[in-house]
C-alpha cells in the first residue's frame, strides 16, 4: 500500500459520516501510517538537504576544534575532534519524529508489562513472604514505569 492509497483511504473514510468500531481502527492506523511516512521524509531530507541549514553551521562553527601546521611550501588545517562535530551536526539536522517515538515508548512499555508479568508469577511461586513481597513489589515498580513510558509517548 503507497502513501497515495492512503490518502485516499482515510479522505474515504472521514467523509463517510459516523465510522464502525472497525474503521474507525482502520482510520486510526492509516493516520499513524501517514505520520510515519512524513516523518520518514524528513529524516530523508535531513541528510541530503539542498542547502545546508544555518543550525548545521552553527553546530559545527560552536564544535570545531580547529589546528593547523605548515611548512616552508604550504599551510595545512584540520578538525582536531571529528566524532564531536559530527555528532552535533547530526543532532542540529535531527527532525523531530512524534509517531516514531510513540512507537517505541509503546514497544518499550510491552517490554517492561511481560517482565511485570514475570514478576508476578515469581511472586506467586516464592517459598517465603519477604521473596514473595519483594518479587511483587519489582512488578508494582515495573508496571508504574511502563505507564510512565506510556504517558510520556502521548507528548
Amino acid at each position: 500500500m503507497n502513501i497515495e492509497t492512503v490518502n485516499e483511504l482515510i479522505a474515504s473514510l472521514e467523509s463517510a459520516g459516523e465510522l464502525s468500531i472497525r474503521e474507525q481502527k482502520f482510520l486510526k492506523l492509516a493516520k499513524a501510517y501517514q505520520q510515519l511516512a512524513a516523518e520518514n521524509v524528513g529524516l530523508k531530507a535531513a541528510f541530503s538537504p539542498e542547502e545546508i541549514p544555518a543550525e548545521a553551521v552553527d553546530a559545527f562553527m560552536d564544535t570545531a576544534v580547529m589546528d593547523h601546521d605548515w611548512n616552508d611550501t604550504s599551510e595545512w588545517s584540520w578538525v582536531e575532534n571529528e566524532a564531536e562535530v559530527i555528532r552535533a551536526v547530526l543532532d542540529a539536522l535531527k527532525p523531530e519524529t512524534p509517531a516514531t517515538d510513540r512507537i517505541v515508548a509503546g514497544i518499550k512499555a510491552d517490554g517492561v508489562d511481560e517482565f511485570v508479568e514475570k514478576c508476578r508469577e515469581k511472586s506467586k511461586q516464592a517459598i517465603s513472604s519477604d521473596i514473595r513481597d519483594n518479587w511483587w513489589l519489582a512488578g508494582e515498580h515495573a508496571d508504574d514505569f511502563a505507564k510512565q513510558l506510556r504517558e510520556g509517548a502521548d507528548k
